[in-house]
């Protein structure tokens, strides 16, 4: 059996959803918007769907998590540090410019202390990287990173937001950058990429 993982770009700031599936099993992360787009898109009806995981809780990721998680009746996970993030989320979105109100998820399990999570036969590894928000989150399968808005293709993640912290952000950019060389890296907006030595040396120099 294969890992598959499947991309949708959601809602006005483009968002990427990712699907992680194995055999019949999927988790689902960051699910910023239009849930019936993601249900359809995936074909969540056609898997076991474990959960919803969020690298973070700002309010562009986790538009959808309410709807999904009632609809298939599956626990949000996300770490502690950003429930205030998620609590406040149509605050920022108000602020933001949208006037749409979406239901706040309640979190089921805090990501705090887990290491792994199991997905089938496979493991999902729990990274904890703060910076862009203080409970920004990894998550690790077999040489593939999902880094939310921590690392983007040709930048770090802005610090600027609601969570952010300067200082928090640069030591988790240099453990990505020196532990998951070679790896995929699946950014929470635009495309994937690989961590090789040119892009990491070129990173190195932005931070």
């Amino acid at each position: 059996m294969t890992l598959t993982i499947k991309v949708i770009t959601l809602g006005e700031w483009k968002v990427n959803c990712y699907l992680i599936s194995l055999d019949s099993e999927c988790w689902l992360i960051d699910p910023g918007d239009e849930s019936e787009r993601v249900a359809s898109n995936f074909n969540l009806d056609k898997f076991k769907l474990i959960g919803i995981l969020n690298t973070h809780g700002h309010f562009d990721h986790i538009g959808a998590v309410a709807d999904i998680k009632e609809r298939y009746k599956i626990p949000f996970l996300i770490h502690s540090k950003d429930e205030r993030l998620v609590n406040q989320s149509n605050l920022y979105r108000k602020i933001a410019g949208d006037s749409i109100i979406k239901k706040t998820p309640s979190i089921d399990i805090y990501l705090d202390e887990l290491v792994s999570l199991e997905l089938h036969n496979k493991q999902i590894l729990v990274h904890y990287t703060p910076g862009h928000t203080n409970g920004s989150t990894c998550f690790e399968i077999d040489g593939n990173l999902f880094t939310g808005d921590l690392l983007f293709e040709n930048k770090v993640g802005r610090t600027d937001l609601p969570g952010g912290n300067k200082n928090l952000l640069l030591t988790s950019i240099n453990f990505v950058l020196d532990k998951f060389k070679g790896y995929r890296i699946y950014p929470g907006h635009g495309k994937s990429f690989i961590l090789d030595e040119n892009l990491i040396n070129k990173l190195r120099m932005t931070i």
